[in-house]
């Protein structure tokens, strides 16, 4: 009777664990068994059944409350017990099935959501600032206390304007731009440093990303075209713009910096110190030069500084957000310009044999260097 063949993965799968048990960095000898996942369909299907559970029971409750005198009070209740319930199960559960744990989540939304509207209806005749304060601080138990990854990033996304809408009330809304790139390089830069909250301030970092990328929008010229809310336009200061564009220089120098201090690390052939500092120079000659775009082109270096973030900490995702944003901000001030069809297509042309300048220097930089090398290596 012959034996049953192993599947090539399982093969791969144990080869890999000999080889970590014989460098004694695991202490047994067979690898064990990983947990098979539920098939694509079937999860969808259980996230569904999930939400529409928690949506009746939530109707149900809501149903209930209504039949009450203070429905103010009964709200923010319900809201305190179903949000401790969840902060309980998340805490203490055990069931990693994906139907209890997006009903769970949903839950978790729908409590948040009562909280909000009690705490307003509760303190609308106090300063508006403390409501604000109230709302960051609830979403940042929920983004803290949680590891549920996708009610850590909406915890995050609704906390950092929040935090913002305290600024503006205040009148300290020209520190919003700023601040909230300090709060982005100093967030990714902390990524690894603390690595029993890496996922929470990941998705904190996500958060910021995606505020200072509406803040940007906010400043544009098609956001100014569009009927935002007030809010979002109080602080379009030419000295927080103009700080805010020197503040993403500098950070973008720093990471060009760190990149091609890793790179010169790495024992690559091609890689030598004349062959960096050529490439380095048009790196920063190009940092600058977006820069200065940047001004009358708000969100230009606002991507370019998301896009070496992603880069640098290997964020594909953070990549992806910038280049979208990058081309998108491009898009809305060619569309914004006040001049025709033919004068844009001139300036497209001239932005086109720019980057073909700046490709064609790189190429013959390097071209160069290796040819050098190349001489060098038949002399000796």
């Amino acid at each position: 009777m012959s034996k049953p063949t192993n599947s090539p993965a399982q093969g791969s799968q144990a080869q890999l664990w000999q080889s970590l048990f014989n460098q004694g960095l695991v202490g047994n000898d067979i690898a064990p068994d990983t947990p098979l996942s539920s098939p694509w369909y079937i999860i969808g299907a259980q996230i569904i059944g999930g939400w529409i559970a928690a949506l009746f029971i939530l109707a149900f409750v809501l149903v209930c409350i209504a039949s009450v005198d203070d429905k103010e009070q009964s709200i923010l209740v319900m809201g305190i017990l179903i949000t401790l319930g969840c902060l309980t199960y998340y805490r203490m559960g055990k069931s990693n099935q994906e139907f209890v744990l997006q009903m769970v989540f949903a839950f978790s939304i729908s409590g948040q959501l009562m909280m909000l509207w009690g705490i307003h209806d509760t303190l609308k005749h106090m300063d508006d600032g403390l409501i604000a304060l109230m709302y960051a601080v609830l979403f940042a138990v929920h983004w803290w206390l949680i590891p549920h990854k996708a009610n850590q990033f909406i915890a995050a996304i609704a906390m950092v304007p929040c935090l913002l809408a305290i600024l503006v009330i205040y009148q300290l809304s020209q520190l919003i731009l700023p601040l909230l790139i300090v709060s982005l390089m100093l967030v990714w830069s902390q990524l690894y440093q603390w690595p029993q909250s890496y996922q929470r301030l990941r998705m904190l970092g996500y958060a910021i990303s995606l505020n200072l990328l509406c803040a940007n929008f906010a400043l544009s010229d098609m956001g100014r075209w569009m009927d935002l809310p007030q809010i979002l336009m109080t602080f379009d200061a030419r000295f927080s713009h103009y700080l805010a564009v020197a503040m993403i220089l500098l950070s973008a120098l720093w990471l060009i910096n760190q990149v091609f201090n890793q790179l010169s690390t790495q024992p690559i052939e091609l890689t030598n110190t004349a062959q960096l500092s050529r490439v380095k120079f048009i790196a920063i000659l190009s940092a600058i030069l977006i820069s200065l775009l940047s001004i009358p082109m708000a969100g230009i270096s606002t991507a370019l500084l998301m896009l070496l973030l992603g880069y640098f900490y290997n964020e594909f995702k953070l990549v992806a957000l910038a280049i979208g944003a990058l081309v998108s901000f491009i898009g809305l001030y060619y569309y914004s310009l006040h001049i025709n069809l033919f004068d844009k297509s001139l300036w497209l042309m001239a932005s086109g044999v720019v980057l073909l300048l700046i490709r064609l220097t790189m190429a013959l930089s390097i071209g160069k260097t290796i040819a050098n090398k190349e001489q060098r290596h038949d002399v000796q």
